[in-house]
């Protein structure tokens, strides 16, 4: 089972919400210069909170699959764990815009309640869960080297990592996929180059910053490894006929 490799990467990997983090260091002074980046964060926080929602949703279309119930039951966990941890800090800071509490957590999910997932598409929705994932790890990696505040910037490395794992667990759930079927690799590529971040559920979501060539080609990297060929590869391929 693949589930157990990402549980022990987990367990290994795993930073407590109240000891890992100086709470209490959060430097003020710098955080209140820093609201352009609050304002990405707190809807990274809605994105993040919307994860128990979204992972049940793919658990009832993956009831048969062990492994991608078992990783999207860590995922569901990470999640709401990041939420906390960007609600807490965002509050700490002084954050107002729009409070980041439970009531407008539930506001958000409650923005996705009609959207259905269907079966048919269920590699198109764990290559979007792959490559949410992956862009989510940049994202919060870029503001970490964006901020000027050394407790953010400590935070979101921890939760880059993670996402980075979580990127990589959804990777494994495919190639188990492809390694039984290898027609999957052609809907995973398909998927790709119609990525849509499972994000956009809940709130409006870019899918990369301009020029963000770093995320770009990670994703062109994996999907490469996966499938044997890349989105933008596959694209121009596709030009020239």
């Amino acid at each position: 089972m693949i589930y157990e490799s990402h549980l022990r990467a987990t367990e290994e990997n795993a930073w407590p919400l109240d000891t890992s983090i100086a709470w209490d260091a959060i430097d003020l002074d710098i955080a209140c210069t820093e609201r352009d980046l609050h304002r990405s964060l707190h809807d990274a926080a809605l994105i993040e909170g919307y994860l128990p929602v979204y992972a049940a949703r793919l658990m009832q279309l993956l009831w048969d699959d062990v492994d991608a119930t078992a990783v999207l039951s860590m995922e569901l966990y990470e999640g709401l764990k990041h939420f906390t941890a960007l609600a807490r800090y965002l509050d700490r800071v002084g954050y107002q815009r729009e409070e980041v509490s439970e009531a407008s957590l539930v506001a958000a999910r409650e923005r996705a309640l009609a959207i259905a997932y269907d079966k048919g598409e269920l590699i198109a929705h764990l290559t979007n869960f792959m490559c949410s994932e992956l862009f989510a790890a940049y994202f919060f990696l870029r503001i970490s080297r964006r901020t000027n505040e050394p407790v953010l910037r400590e935070l979101l490395g921890y939760m880059s990592r993670d996402e980075f794992r979580h990127s990589a667990s959804a990777g494994d759930i495919l190639k188990k996929r492809i390694d039984r079927d290898p027609a999957v690799a052609a809907h995973v590529l398909a998927a790709a180059e119609r990525f849509r971040h499972y994000g956009s559920d809940v709130v409006q979501v870019p899918v990369a910053e301009e020029n963000d060539f770093e995320a770009i080609m990670a994703m062109n990297r994996k999907i490469r490894l996966l499938c044997g060929l890349a989105p933008t590869e596959h694209l121009r391929e596709s030009i020239g006929d």
